[in-house]
């Protein structure tokens, strides 16, 4: 590479860097930045002044007390570009503005098959973007939550079941619609880092997430690192498999057909499921009673494995806060030998925990530090 060219790249990495570090630790000032990054003062004013420029930052007021110079304070601009998440496995999309805060949450229509996600998708986003005033202009990065396995260099679903799936470039097809870069993750994987970064499990390095709602599985997250196994095939759950929401909750109108109506959702099934088997009515409570056994027998397995600092609970069984507490209780009955029971915790973002964090890990990729290979 010729020097101009060396000169460019060394310019974005600094850029790149400076605009990390606001993010993560803003407002701070310049001269903050100038001492943590070892950049002179004046290659900080000139790249600070450029990013301010561009609309993604602005000066906040200053800090500082006595008879010294006060210093200049710099934010994220909050309102300077939003990202969306999508969820396809609950289907469901969320706004947030550059510095993660919740904007806007609706769930949209369930999309199965590659000729209609293909079709409808972007669609009903821009429908999404339309009912909250925000234009595609403003949208910065989209995050895409899928329940299955996915090649994130080639932004290709390599299959998704729950939503009939199978080798999809879905992250072109995305990115030829909007106009927007478009990252896919596995919903396992989203929901996880939503509870990392600020919800239940945030300051957690060790963590087993189990996610029983449309979809099923374990995020397994070791030493701060999402470990996916060898083939990308870590944290299947086929035990559990039985309870994702749609089977069980046709499974119970099968088994007790004078309690569920034939007609109901599964979201109404299984939520009166959970009334009458949390109030004793039998035979209903005997099924919650198997329930909890056989979840809280495959978190024990996966505890004793992992041994990690907190058991996160999402979806349908962990809606209902007596459920949820039965559930939590018996998991703790089953770890022997320890000095305390591992914490077991309800997830902060429940339903909303993957289109979250589809939309916050494509935040982050704006804001990371880049890195030469």
């Amino acid at each position: 590479m010729n020097k101009i060219g060396n000169q460019q790249m060394l310019r974005e990495i600094n850029k790149a860097l400076l605009l990390h570090l606001i993010h993560e630790r803003g407002p701070v000032s310049r001269v903050e930045l100038s001492r943590e990054t070892k950049l002179s003062p004046s290659t900080v004013s000139i790249l600070v002044d450029e990013v301010i420029r561009e609309g993604l930052v602005h000066e906040t007021g200053t800090s500082g007390s006595g008879v010294g110079r006060k210093m200049t304070m710099l934010e994220i601009k909050a309102d300077s570009g939003y990202v969306v998440g999508i969820d396809l496995s609950n289907p469901r999309c969320v706004l947030l503005d550059m510095k993660g805060e919740l904007k806007a949450v609706q769930k949209i229509p369930r999309l199965l098959g590659a000729e209609q996600i293909r079709d409808e998708l972007a669609g009903t986003v821009m429908s999404f973007l339309e009912h909250h005033d925000i234009g595609l202009e403003q949208v910065r990065r989209i995050g895409i939550s899928v329940p299955g396995r996915i090649d994130e260099s080639k932004q290709t679903v390599i299959g998704a079941i729950p939503i009939g799936l199978d080798r999809l470039e879905l992250g072109a097809i995305m990115e030829e619609a909007l106009g927007a870069p478009v990252q896919l993750v596995n919903d396992i994987d989203a929901a996880g880092f939503a509870e990392r970064y600020n919800g239940t499990a945030q300051g957690l390095r060790t963590i087993l997430y189990i996610l029983i709602d449309y979809g099923v599985g374990a995020g397994l997250v070791i030493d701060n690192h999402i470990y996916r196994g060898s083939s990308g095939r870590a944290g299947r759950t086929p035990e559990l498999g039985q309870f994702s929401m749609i089977r069980y909750a046709e499974s119970l109108k099968l088994q007790f057909p004078e309690h569920f109506a034939e007609t109901a959702t599964p979201e109404q099934t299984l939520q009166e499921f959970t009334r009458l088997g949390m109030s004793g009515t039998s035979p209903v409570s005997d099924e919650l009673e198997r329930l909890v056994n056989d979840i809280a027998a495959d978190c024990n397995r996966m505890m004793n494995l992992m041994n990690p600092e907190a058991v996160i609970l999402s979806g349908w069984i962990a809606e209902e806060d007596a459920l949820f507490a039965k559930l939590a209780a018996r998991i703790q009955e089953l770890e022997h030998g320890v000095p305390e029971p591992t914490p077991v915790q309800a997830a902060h973002w429940k339903t909303n925990g993957a289109a979250v964090g589809a939309a916050t890990l494509g935040l982050h990729e704006m804001f990371r530090m880049m890195m030469i290979d």
